[in-house]
């Protein structure tokens, strides 16, 4: 399948939010990208507002020493998942488009596969187990809470709560929100616009007739298991483009200015955020400080 765009981008961004938890888990097979990207190295105004590496490990392994301790209340027996060390900045790939030639080359406009080997996944865990972490059933009528002694939310939940004791409310949304608005103007900025028609241009000299980097990404064709020989070759193509046009280096600079815009506009939620990330991290300390 094609690889993720801007907005799926921000999203993922969002999974590092105070407010989503540390618990975001992706729906499908991990991905990775085939090899150091450039745009990785871009920073963006966003960016200050996550939680560094080591802030998430600390967030990550405080919320498994509060479900640990949730479950074995109930009477179960849990294992958490291994922190993973996660820098938001890894999550910029694709924020862009296709830029790593090397990955054109060899995959197209997919991602490289990357993560636990199918066989090595994990099994769900057991009903009883999943009830007890998200406080949820499946009923034939759709979820419903588990009441009992099950905590609203679930183990899950009762971390969130200990872990945001003392935090100003924040939207779960609000990074992906600001990211997504900055996104959607900096691509309708008249720089960009600019860049994608010297782009569409100098592909339509490679013989690939598309309007814009995304048309190209998201090409029907490419929606099979393997990547085809045109898939290689478009590919290849819009990575030389975007580099002979410079449309990187214009895109970032529009995405620069407009986040700063982003911020600038919002910055009652911007400070709440960080009141609550601040709370957050205390709050995960003082957990991971006490036997």
């Amino acid at each position: 399948m094609p690889m993720i765009r801007s907005q799926f981008a921000a999203l993922v961004l969002a999974c590092l939010t105070v407010a989503a938890g540390t618990a975001c888990e992706p729906s499908g097979p991990a991905q990775r990208p085939a090899g150091p990207s450039p745009v990785a190295t871009m920073s963006l105004p966003l960016d200050r507002l996550f939680p560094s590496g080591d802030e998430d490990l600390l967030l990550q392994r405080a919320e498994a020493k509060l479900v640990v301790a949730c479950m074995r209340r109930l009477g179960i027996s849990y294992r958490p998942p291994e922190p993973h060390h996660t820098e938001p900045a890894a999550t910029r790939d694709g924020l862009y488009g296709l830029v790593e030639h090397d990955q054109a080359q060899r995959l197209g406009y997919r991602a490289a596969p990357g993560g636990e080997a199918a066989e090595d996944k994990p099994a769900p865990p057991p009903e009883k187990t999943a009830l007890a972490l998200s406080g949820t059933r499946f009923g034939a009528d759709g979820p419903e809470p588990a009441g009992g002694r099950i905590p609203a939310g679930g183990c899950l939940g009762e971390a969130n709560r200990r872990l945001t004791e003392g935090a100003p409310p924040v939207g779960e949304t609000l990074l992906y929100d600001l990211a997504l608005r900055a996104g959607q103007q900096a691509e309708q900025d008249a720089r960009v616009q600019a860049g994608f028609r010297a782009w569409s241009t100098c592909m339509a000299g490679k013989g690939f007739a598309y309007a814009d980097p995304w048309q190209a990404n998201d090409d029907p064709r490419w929606s099979t298991d393997h990547p085809s020989d045109v898939e290689r070759r478009t590919a290849v193509a819009d990575v030389a483009c975007k580099d002979s046009t410079d449309l990187v280096t214009i895109w970032q600079a529009a995405m620069v200015e407009h986040q700063q815009r982003t911020i600038a506009s919002r910055s009652a939620d911007i400070e709440r955020y960080e009141q609550a990330k601040s709370a957050r991290l205390a709050n995960g300390r003082r957990v991971l400080a006490t036997r």
